[in-house]
């Protein structure tokens, strides 16, 4: 069983790598592995090709070649004819089938005869000689002949069965001579009377091939069918055998093919073809080397091109993996130095990739945080404020509250009830409002305002009314200390004090959604459109920008506080009309649990 440990610290080393060292492996592999595959196997394909087209080649040189030969061997076969069909010469060979009387007889024929043969041989450089031979063996040499006179060193028995086709027979290695061969046969009845011979110069037929790319490349040479050499560079191997491993294949093989062949640690290839109509072969040995020639110089420049595109790509891979990681690096350097409480840096990646969307999210998200920081910073320092003010309105709350209580004592043994209910009053606020809660319910809230309301209305007389309508599952509530008490105030204050007519204070509660909405509504003078304007401006600042006191702006301010900047004060009014302020809150009781809302509501009487 392969263990997993190995693949699992290979798969974390991969993970672990960083990111530009991972898109340049990537980035390479991608390239290296395609290019060397279609390198190899285009050097692979184009090398076939190209041994094929050279086998082509070599083959249609050796084709061409022969064609030349054979048009060597036309020459001679038609100097055969032309004596084949010359009377004088069947003549003479008939006389000397028949005996001549004497020698006189015999050596004038020899001489008409060797005229002819002569003029036959004039033009022609390639023709060593030509000799006829009666049936009784009698020679008619041309002027140049080199046979013997008694015929001895031509093979009349290799013509015995000759028709009247050239024979070509075998090449003489001492005069370097071809010989070739056929009966003369009577025109008119058709019968032998002698035998016709001629010898073909060996350069004749080397010269042919000798010029050749071929034969300057490697080896190449005319065998017969029984593996003797006809013409050969090295006139010392003509005539002779050799013992070459591949000769079997050449000499039973078609007219023409290729093969190859190791020889001595070299390979060679090995090219024949046959020579017209006779037994020969014309054989071209050349090194395999030769032939690779043209392979090795396309090798070579595939390995040039394939280096240039390794380096191309290593210089491509290293730019890509480089623009790609370089942002990602100064982005987490960036991320470091947040880290550190700098705010003040932005990362500027011109980009709409997804570079350039995490540069702009980061920025985003940096401004974000400084933002937050900034407002829970205010946010501190006006808790901080806020008991500040608090700490220093508490300073003698007991003196206070005790001379309200010798008042309230006062004025019952002087029998004035009114008065020590007043003080009595005002004492419970200042009461509530020493304490060190800052929660309250919703029922105790109320009552401050009733307890401020009472006050009041010894001072307004009944220039003002009051109602609250509250759902009963309501008065539960948890809501901050004193956040209906300004807001009557102000509707008091604001509102009614240069009004004429008598003034209505309408308190509501009811839930809306997952909130708990108060309404304060008055029917005063109203705000008017720029002072309105004014106020919901200042609603967003401290209470010491706004120059408005404790009111309004403290209100929201601590329900934002608490609560969050979805909760707080909506101020609408219309001037002679009178103001509605909307407190909005969250639904949570004293045990910390969302409140469900009811349809009741009960009127709390003031």
């Amino acid at each position: 069983m392969i263990s997993k440990r190995p693949i699992q610290r290979l798969r974390q080393w991969i993970l672990d790598m960083k990111i530009q060292k991972k898109l340049l492996v990537s980035f390479l592999i991608l390239n290296l592995i395609p290019l060397t595959m279609i390198g190899t196997l285009t050097y692979q394909k184009s090398r076939s090709l190209i041994q094929e087209k050279t086998n082509a080649y070599t083959t249609d040189l050796l084709t061409e070649v022969s064609k030349n030969i054979e048009f060597k061997m036309k020459e001679v076969k038609r100097l055969y004819y032309s004596l084949f069909t010359n009377k004088e010469v069947r003549d003479a060979l008939k006389k000397a089938n028949l005996g001549f009387h004497n020698q006189l007889e015999y050596l004038d024929e020899i001489n008409k005869i060797k005229q002819i043969l002569d003029g036959a041989i004039i033009d022609s450089e390639d023709v060593q000689d030509i000799s006829l031979y009666g049936l009784n063996k009698n020679v008619f040499p041309s002027g140049n002949a080199v046979s013997s006179s008694n015929g001895d060193a031509f093979n009349v028995h290799a013509l015995d069965e000759n028709e009247g086709n050239l024979v070509w027979m075998t090449t003489d290695p001492e005069q370097l001579t071809i010989t070739a061969g056929s009966s003369l046969f009577d025109v008119g009845n058709l019968l032998k009377i002698g035998y016709f011979e001629l010898h073909l110069k060996e350069d004749a037929l080397y010269s042919v091939f000798a010029q050749t790319k071929l034969n300057s490349e490697g080896e190449m040479y005319i065998v017969n069918q029984d593996g003797r050499i006809i013409s050969h560079a090295n006139k010392s191997l003509i005539n002779t055998i050799p013992a070459y491993p591949y000769m079997s294949r050449v000499l039973q093989g078609p007219e023409q093919d290729h093969t190859t062949e190791m020889m001595d640690g070299i390979n060679y290839v090995i090219t024949y073809h046959a020579v017209g109509n006779t037994d020969w072969k014309i054989v071209s040995v050349i090194p395999d080397a030769k032939y690779s020639q043209t392979s090795i110089v396309l090798k070579n420049w595939m390995f040039i091109i394939l280096i240039i595109c390794i380096v191309f790509a290593i210089l491509l891979a290293y730019v890509v993996s480089n623009s790609i990681s370089k942002p990602i690096r100064q982005l987490s350097a960036m991320m470091k130095d947040v880290e550190k409480d700098r705010f003040d840096i932005q990362f500027n990646y011109n980009s709409r990739n997804e570079i350039g969307m995490m540069s702009r999210n980061f920025n985003r998200m940096i401004d974000r945080i400084h933002h937050l920081i900034n407002t829970v910073y205010q946010e501190e320092l006006l808790k901080q404020q806020s008991q500040l003010k608090y700490l220093m309105f508490q300073i003698n709350p007991h003196f206070l509250f005790n001379t309200l209580e010798t008042i309230n004592w006062l004025a019952r043994m002087k029998n004035v009830p009114e008065v020590g209910k007043l003080s009595k009053a005002l004492g419970d606020l200042m009461r509530e409002g020493i304490k060190g809660k800052e929660y309250i319910s919703l029922d105790k809230e109320l009552d401050n305002v009733n307890k401020y309301v009472y006050i009041q209305q010894y001072r307004y007389g009944d220039k003002f009314t009051i109602t609250v309508e509250m759902d009963e599952m309501a008065l539960p509530l948890l809501v901050p200390r004193f956040i209906l008490q300004p807001l009557v105030e102000n509707a008091i204050v604001h509102g009614m004090e240069m009004k004429i007519e008598q003034g209505v204070i309408d308190i509501r509660g009811f839930f809306d959604e997952q909130t708990f909405v108060i309404t304060i509504r008055d029917n005063g003078n109203g705000i008017e459109a720029e002072r309105l304007a004014q106020i919901r401006e200042n609603l967003n600042v401290t209470m010491e920008d706004s120059g408005m006191g404790i009111g309004l702006i403290n209100v929201h301010q601590r329900v934002q506080l608490y609560y969050g900047k979805e909760y707080g004060l909506q101020v609408e009014s219309v001037v002679g009309e009178g103001t509605l302020i909307t407190v909005i809150l969250p639904r949570i009781d004293e045990r910390g649990q969302q409140i469900q809302p009811t349809s009741k509501e009960r009127r709390i009487p003031v």
